[in-house]
């Protein structure tokens, strides 16, 4: 279960910018063709944070995520779902500013949506659509956003040329002396106090949107072998694992589908071996013959080899959720993996299913407490208790970490304590083991220092209870004789 409080609260303040202004006719595209997909709730979170910017200057305004489930009437785990959806489809940018007294502030920038061209180009974002608004609806938004007198005109009209003119052609009379500014002038002086006390909003007017979908279909089902149906291929399952070994990996959709381009990765029916497939990308990783896009790190970044942050961190969290385990395994490092850590990483994802930044957080803790390594038997015994468990998300793994480390902690403080010397007197007790012969000696002793006063008790009542010679007067009277008989002799 998702512990939406770990993550956000309401208390947390933000700040809203556009990177450029919204026309009414991008409101409308919102409207049209996005509202299907991300469900009212994002689009009404959409909308207030669109008008939360001041219309005149675009200034940035400033809140509380509390107003926001005010206004918009949601709970946070359904706030949060709802800006969630935003930042899939690519209409909000969310960050997360720490200042030097550990305050979070989160900055929301709100993006254009894709024109109408690029949303029906993108294979994923049309298909979505069609899915929620069925046949007769999508050809309506098909027709309301075609152009047919363009394209109309572009077939009969079909050579073109530019007869745009330029600044200079327009203004030839402008002259470079009214366009100079002397320093220390009083001009000088007004601009840039101007330029300090109102600095303007930050927006971009040749911003263009563009589609974040780094997997395209339409060139995945142009890859498959002619004798391959895509329709067996694509599927919602094969889909979702196909952004996933894109995401590890690393790989567009070119390298994908070259690899896809094999038939000997199809089984007899045409559907996907997908296990076949992994192996051949763990393989081709191995013998570096994988064509991959990797961002370089920046040159502050919290991993590098044989550095890993801090357990529970805010460095932590953020690694753990904007990388794969991959690219983080080879950070640490400081380059190529070997097979094995490859396989223990990969088999982490694709055998057992555990979210990505759930695995990176249980690599990073593995490194970190087994010096550096990844000891095959510590990984499956952390991963089974995580399964058990349920843990989907960083915080939730950083939390069994950390109460793993204080059981193991207060373990070892027991086992201290019982190993202490005694001490009496001032002075240590030594507690070193005797040998077998020793210690059966003072066993022995003990026993016969518990045993003698009731063997001494015993004795005195035997005395008085036993008869001697002297008690009978004719076997004394016997005795007296010898002994004069022998007196006598002596004499």
């Amino acid at each position: 279960m998702r512990l939406v409080w770990n993550e956000l609260t309401p208390k947390d303040r933000f700040v809203v910018r556009l990177v450029r202004p919204l026309s009414v006719s991008e409101m409308g595209i919102v409207s049209h063709l996005y509202l299907p997909i991300i469900g009212m709730e994002s689009f009404a979170l959409y909308q207030l944070l669109v008008h939360e910017v001041q219309e005149i200057s675009g200034a940035a305004s400033e809140s509380t995520h509390r107003s926001l489930m005010l206004m918009t009437s949601l709970p946070l785990d359904r706030l949060l779902a709802a800006r969630e959806r935003l930042e899939a489809l690519g209409l909000l940018e969310v960050f997360r500013r720490e200042n030097r007294q550990g305050d979070y502030l989160y900055e929301y920038v709100v993006k254009p949506p894709l024109t109408p061209a690029e949303f029906f180009r993108d294979y994923v974002l049309s298909l979505m659509l069609l899915n929620r608004v069925e046949n007769f609806r999508f050809q309506q938004l098909r027709r309301r956003y075609a152009d047919v007198l363009a394209a109309e005109v572009q077939r009969e009209y079909d050579s073109a040329e530019n007869v745009t003119k330029g600044f200079h052609e327009v203004f030839p009379t402008l002259k470079a002396s009214e366009l100079e500014v002397p320093q220390g002038s009083e001009r000088e002086q007004f601009l840039a106090e101007m330029e300090e006390r109102y600095p303007p909003a930050p927006m971009q007017a040749a911003y263009q949107a563009v589609p974040n979908q780094r997997l395209n279909l339409a060139e995945l089902r142009f890859s498959l072998p002619p004798d391959i149906k895509a329709d067996k291929v694509l599927t919602g399952e094969n889909i979702e694992f196909f952004y996933k070994l894109i995401h590890f990996y690393q790989i567009d959709s070119w390298s994908l589908g070259r690899e896809l381009s094999d038939w000997t990765l199809f089984r007899s029916d045409g559907s996907l071996d997908r296990e076949v497939l992994r192996k051949r990308l763990v393989q081709k990783y191995v013998e570096e013959a994988l064509v991959r896009d990797v961002a370089a790190a920046s040159p502050d970044d919290e991993l590098a080899p044989g550095r890993l942050p801090e357990v529970g961190s805010e460095a932590f969290r953020r690694i753990c959720r904007g990388i794969s385990p991959l690219s983080l395994l080879e950070r640490i490092v400081g380059g190529k993996l070997s097979k094995p850590f490859v396989d223990r990483a990969e088999s982490l994802v694709f055998g057992d299913g555990l979210a990505t930044e759930v695995v990176n957080a249980l690599l990073l803790h593995t490194l970190q407490s087994q010096n550096m390594e990844l000891p095959k038997s510590y990984l499956e015994t952390i991963r089974d208790t995580w399964k058990a468990k349920r843990i989907t998300t960083v915080d939730e793994a950083v939390r069994q970490i950390l109460e793993r480390a204080q059981g193991l902690e207060k373990v070892r403080k027991t086992k201290k304590e019982a190993e202490a010397p005694l001490r009496r007197n001032g002075r240590t007790v030594l507690k070193d083991k005797l040998p077998e012969s020793v210690q059966w000696q003072l066993e022995r002793e003990q026993e016969q220092e518990r045993a003698q006063p009731a063997a001494s008790a015993q004795t005195k009542e035997t005395r008085s209870q036993t008869r001697t010679v002297l008690d009978d007067p004719e076997l004394k009277a016997l005795l007296e004789s010898l002994r004069q008989r022998q007196k006598g002799g002596r004499a």
